[in-house]
């Protein structure tokens, strides 16, 4: 997978998602694109536990969503990620979650992200950050 590719990562919604109005709760939006996140570096060879284990954390800064419709029990959906490098140190992914019976985006996210050194508490970008990023 090529950087500029968009990833995409299928699901449907489980019951205990859902909330009164039997729609997915909101909170469930931020879990479904952040699974796809953690595929899609994977995908780019980035692993989580990997850099952990280096002295690093992958983290989620900033997260701008418009909602758009609602999902509800049993849809199926489509999760869709593309990179955005952004600046020196931050990245972003550009997301959209897709009801699959009708191709409609119900979510509209940008999430944004850095790498920060354990040792330091800084936000860094190590070398294979680099190479996903520059891809």
């Amino acid at each position: 997978m090529e950087k500029n590719d968009v990833f995409t990562w299928e699901c449907e919604v489980r019951d205990n998602e859902t909330d009164l109005q039997g729609v997915v709760n909101n909170a469930n939006y931020f879990v479904y694109m952040a699974h796809a996140r953690h595929k899609h570096v994977k995908e780019l060879g980035i692993d989580f536990e990997a850099m952990y284990q280096k002295g690093f954390n992958l983290l989620l800064i900033r997260s701008e969503v418009d909602f758009k419709d609602s999902l509800r029990a049993g849809d199926e959906f489509i999760v869709t990620s593309k990179l955005v490098p952004s600046g020196r140190i931050r990245f972003g992914f550009e997301q959209e979650v897709i009801r699959k019976s009708d191709s409609k985006v119900v979510t509209k996210a940008l999430n944004m992200a850095v790498c920060v050194s354990r040792e330091t508490g800084r936000p860094t970008m190590p070398d294979e950050l680099k190479v996903m990023l520059e891809a």
